[in-house]
Formats: structure tokens, C-alpha cells, sequence
């Protein structure tokens, strides 16, 4: 302990530094490893579409591009930052009804994983 409190007293900003950089690397490796655990669990593979999904949701679970979903669908991509409409919403904005919809996700996901694996 004594090495680290001599270090802090000599240096304060680049003890500061060090520890927010690590701090921060920490972060970032444990979302990694929730979302490497969240998306490998077999219950998350594979799964129907639902009115509480998005998209980029969907198309995670079937290890499909989520761009071409999206353009298979007449929808435009989603947005990287933001809210992104579940699919009951984009059923009502289309007017048709959640059912409707989600058949012609399927359809889609069956068609795309027909073309096999992306490129």
C-alpha cells in the first residue's frame, strides 16, 4: 500500500488517470462478457418474433444482418443511437396487424438464412 500512497502523493493526475483508465477498462470488459453470456445462451437462439422486439433484436437472435432485415421488410435501418420502435410499433405504422407483420419477418429471416451465411 505504501507504494501506491507514495505514487499518488509524486503524481495525483497520473495515479488519477491510471485508475479511471482502469476503471473504465473494467466496464468495458464486464459488458462484453454480459453480452457474450446474454447472446450464447441457448434459450436466446432462435427466438419468435414478439411485440415487444426491434429489429436489431430479431435479426441478433437469428444471427441474421440486421440491414437486410430491415430492407426485406421496406424498413429503413435502424439508428445506432436512439430509440428504436418495437415491432408492434412498426405493425401499426404500417397498418397491418402484429400477426400480419410477423409473418412477413419470418418469411424474410427464412429467406435470408437461404442465402446463406453473410459476406
Amino acid at each position: 500500500m505504501k507504494p501506491f500512497l507514495r505514487l499518488w502523493q509524486r503524481h495525483r493526475i497520473l495515479t488519477s488517470a491510471f485508475v479511471l483508465a482502469m476503471a473504465l477498462a473494467i466496464f468495458f470488459a464486464g459488458r462484453t462478457i454480459f453480452f457474450v453470456v446474454y447472446w450464447a445462451d441457448p434459450a436466446r437462439q432462435d427466438l419468435p418474433p414478439e411485440p415487444w422486439m426491434t429489429i436489431g433484436y430479431v435479426a441478433h437472435s437469428w444471427h441474421v444482418p440486421v440491414e437486410k432485415l430491415a430492407r426485406d421488410l421496406d424498413l429503413p435501418p435502424p439508428p445506432k443511437d436512439g430509440p428504436r420502435p418495437s415491432l408492434e410499433r412498426l405493425a401499426e405504422d404500417r397498418g397491418v396487424t402484429f400477426e400480419a407483420f410477423k409473418a412477413e419477418i419470418e418469411a424474410s429471416i427464412m429467406d435470408l438464412r437461404r442465402q446463406g451465411p453473410p459476406r
